[in-house]
């Protein structure tokens, strides 16, 4: 049982710029579903200072399924980074991140990888990540320390046009009877691009340095 439950992931960096001379950097972030049943599927980026840098994306991934979410800003001339958070509810998720950088003077993309490191519902590191023990829980600890749900995890980063949608997505899988198999499919994004629409973006910029 100790691989079921609400994980967090932290991912150490990202980056999106543009230059006048068209080179551009982007983040590509893919969350895999190991498990049969659907799951949500929630990441939020960071600016260096912490604060919201805009991008956000909240969806359920059925058993078995992949996702991928794209950051990225075209306006030249811009440059972001920061670090990243995805959340996936109520199993774990096989993330990975890249950052893409290509320069438009040379014609060439180089691809770096991002490591991201897995935390239980508490914020504890999990695996090999985990470089020191769990601190004990005394008893009256134990008494007065309560996990957040889900919908208190996310609802902080959520914008008004989602809420309700998102809310109700969530509490339908956190009901005693609730599951996300049964609740309707769902996906929300803010300034990022998702699946096919990533692809389509990957494409353009293909197309766009062979000109």
């Amino acid at each position: 049982m100790a691989w079921f439950g609400t994980r967090i992931y932290v991912g150490a960096s990202w980056t999106v710029m543009a230059a006048v001379d068209g080179s551009v950097t982007w983040t590509e972030i893919t969350a895999t579903n190991p498990f049969p049943s659907t799951i949500a599927v929630f990441v939020s980026f960071r600016d260096t200072t912490g604060a919201d840098a805009g991008f956000s994306a909240t969806r359920s991934l059925p058993g078995f399924a992949q996702t991928t979410f794209l950051a990225r800003n075209l306006t030249a001339p811009n440059s972001t980074t920061g670090w990243f958070t995805l959340l996936s509810f109520p199993t774990p998720i096989v993330p990975s991140a890249l950052v893409y950088w290509l320069e438009a003077v040379r014609d060439h993309t180089e691809v770096f990888n991002v490591p991201i490191e897995q935390l239980d519902a508490d914020g504890f590191p999990i695996g090999d990540a985990a470089a020191q023990p769990r601190p004990a829980v005394t008893e009256t600890a134990q008494l007065d320390w309560h996990r957040p749900l889900p919908t208190q995890l996310l609802s902080a980063d959520t914008s008004d046009e989602q809420d309700r949608a998102l809310l109700e997505f969530l509490r339908a899988a956190q009901s005693p009877r609730g599951s996300l198999d049964a609740a309707e499919p769902f996906a929300y994004s803010a300034g990022l691009l998702l699946d096919e629409e990533a692809a389509e973006f990957r494409r353009s910029v293909g197309e766009a340095t062979e000109r």
